[in-house]
């Protein structure tokens, strides 16, 4: 008989942790509001007090959990670490020297050394950058992140191995799993998901010990208390809010699927079918949300290959362990027959992600977040959940239409409409302004992200592009590779132009054009970020690009985008705007006054300020 899943945790010390997750779930939605902390622990106590004082109106069980969840909502606000900042994960220093020698020892290429460096380490930084962008529209850069697969594969690759050591006594195998896959975890810099995969499987093993099982509702709770205890910076991160969306999937709707479609069947296919599901289903929220973007081609990729990786990792786990075991003498003779298998099956995965990926990724964006999108899953996936407790979903009539429910829904997402845009759309940073104005980018300043010259999603790659920075140089040759952008130019100073000419590049130099002038024949932008050594060249432009004499319908925005230091000085250029020789027709602005009222407002209402 199959084991009843239960939705809400069953142990007190769970409910314990559950009045933690709560308190740090409002706590985190009310950070930012002046004196929200000290409210909520004066409220805190004030119901602690209450239902110490008031007679019991519940049964025994119950009147104890509520207890608990209070008595721990009280210890999180006073002891908890909320004030942590961001933390830089790295790896540590040792455990990358051992797998960098490791891989030079290695009969791999540079390419396949990077690609297993990414699967061992979690780490996308890892990986080349056209590569990651492949993965990333494929659905699989999870496989290439520190995540609750690569512990699972080790620890019971680890298992598997202790269990055949030391058959009669198991716990030395698991003892030895856990500490080993506490030195993995560290040696990655406790990533949040690594994190919570290894309390859940410390908790189920330790449970196992004692001859004991713990609920899925459980170890949720319980895994979740810890990290926003601990980690309270990390709680509801976008890399939380994946991981265990994608372990809620597996915990609560893979067995409602699995309820559905075959009931008895143990078919691997219906198994990997419904994990990839469930786990694309729960995740599908989180990534239209905070990314506006989903691989709907990745399902099908992940449930191909997810399997393989399934099998590479330990493979390469056990090349690392024997090639280091090897002396010194003995590796150039032993490391190519060490690799043999590893060095198989890596390269299968690799054409078979070429070939899939270049099949149907189905990768989607939105240029803003279809809210419909998000609530719909939700509302499919509450449904997914509350199956099993639901008598009348299972009536024939129902049971088959709603196995093809979630199907249905992300076919209908993948041609779900975009809306209509305006025609000129701005990204403006410190530093930097990017503007869209029909298919021509306009970058302004450096370029100190690849993600800066990238298209805005939902929306198709520019045709034409327009820059100033060299800075800005690699993403944008990145992006004419990616999406056959053939018309580039640079509006560089006459030095940084006599340096392009010393090279073969695809881009067409721009030295008389002032960059923003002949944006519109309605209106030009220039921006300036108070270089000294500049003001006589930006003072000049100035008045080449003022148009207001012959269209006075004309419109001119200067952009002061001037250092912190200065920004008393860019607030006098404004001031003595007519003492510098610039028109009047031209409106001077700082940047971060653009950051309150968008920059294309400023073009339409030019008395907005």
């Amino acid at each position: 008989m199959k084991q009843e899943i239960y939705l809400l945790p069953r142990a007190d010390f769970s409910w314990f942790c559950l009045g933690i997750c709560g308190t740090a779930f409002l706590l985190k939605l009310g950070m930012k509001v002046p004196g929200f902390h000290s409210t909520l622990i004066l409220f805190s106590l004030l119901l602690l007090v209450l239902y110490t004082f008031l007679p019991p109106f519940l049964t025994r069980n119950i009147d104890r959990r509520v207890y608990l969840f209070l008595l721990a909502s009280i210890l999180f606000l006073l002891f908890a670490n909320i004030h942590s900042g961001p933390r830089v994960k790295t790896i540590h220093p040792l455990f990358r020297t051992y797998l960098e020698t490791q891989l030079k020892k290695s009969p791999l290429t540079k390419f396949e050394s990077r690609i297993v460096m990414g699967f061992v380490t979690g780490s996308t930084k890892e990986i080349p950058g056209s590569f990651k962008d492949i993965a990333k529209e494929s659905g699989i850069l999870h496989l290439f992140a520190a995540s609750g697969l690569h512990l699972g594969i080790f620890i019971g690759s680890l298992q598997f191995l202790g269990n055949l050591c030391f058959r009669k006594k198991k716990w030395i195998s698991i003892i030895l799993s856990l500490g080993v896959g506490f030195l993995y975890l560290s040696a990655l810099d406790f990533p949040v998901s690594f994190l919570r995969a290894y309390l859940f499987v410390f908790l189920s093993l330790t449970a196992s010990l004692f001859y004991r099982k713990i609920g899925p509702a459980d170890l949720l709770a319980i895994s979740t208390a810890c990290i926003a205890f601990f980690l309270f910076y990390d709680f509801l991160s976008i890399g939380f809010l994946l991981s265990f969306g994608a372990v809620f999937g597996i915990f609560f709707l893979k067995p409602s699927f699995d309820q559905i479609l075959l009931p008895k069947s143990k078919s691997i296919f219906k198994e990997n079918l419904h994990l990839t599901l469930a786990c694309s289903l729960s995740t599908l929220p989180v990534l239209v949300y905070y990314f506006r973007s989903f691989s709907f081609g990745g399902i099908w990729i992940n449930f191909l290959l997810v399997p393989m990786a399934g099998i590479l990792l330990p493979t390469l786990y056990l090349s690392f362990f024997l090639q280091s075991l090897v002396p010194e003498f003995f590796v150039d003779l032993l490391s190519s027959w060490i690799w043999v298998p590893a060095s198989f099956e890596l390269s299968i995965f690799l054409k078979l992600f070429q070939e899939l990926g270049n099949l149907g990724r189905g990768y989607k964006t939105w240029a803003t977040t279809p809210a419909e999108i998000c609530f719909v899953s939700i509302l499919i996936t509450i449904g997914f959940t509350l199956y099993p407790k639901l008598r009348f979903l299972k009536h024939p009539l129902i049971k088959t239409p709603l196995y093809l429910l979630p199907t249905f829904f992300l076919i209908v997402s993948y041609f779900f409409p975009t809306t209509n845009f305006p025609i000129l759309l701005t990204k403006l940073r410190k530093g930097n302004l990017s503007i869209l104005h029909g298919e021509h980018l306009y970058i302004f300043g450096t370029c100190y992200s690849k993600g800066l010259t990238e298209p805005t999603p939902g929306l198709p790659p520019p045709k034409i592009i327009s820059f100033e920075s060299e800075s800005c140089l690699r993403g944008i040759l990145s992006s004419m590779n990616k999406h056959k952008i053939t018309d580039v130019y640079w509006h560089g100073t006459e030095k940084s132009l006599e340096w392009i000419s010393k090279f073969q590049l695809p881009i067409k130099p721009k030295e008389t054009e002032i960059l923003g002038a002949g944006m519109n024949p309605l209106f030009s932008i220039i921006r300036f970020d108070g270089n000294p050594k500049e003001v006589g060249r930006f003072l000049k432009q100035t008045k080449q690009a003022d148009k207001s004499s012959a269209n006075p319908k004309w419109k001119g925005v200067l952009l002061l985008d001037f250092p912190p230091w200065k920004k008393k000085e860019a607030k006098e250029w404004i001031q003595y705007q007519k003492l510098l020789g610039i028109s009047t027709a031209w409106k001077m602005i700082l940047v971060e006054e653009t950051f309150e009222i968008p920059l294309r407002d400023h073009l339409q209402h030019t008395n907005l300020l």
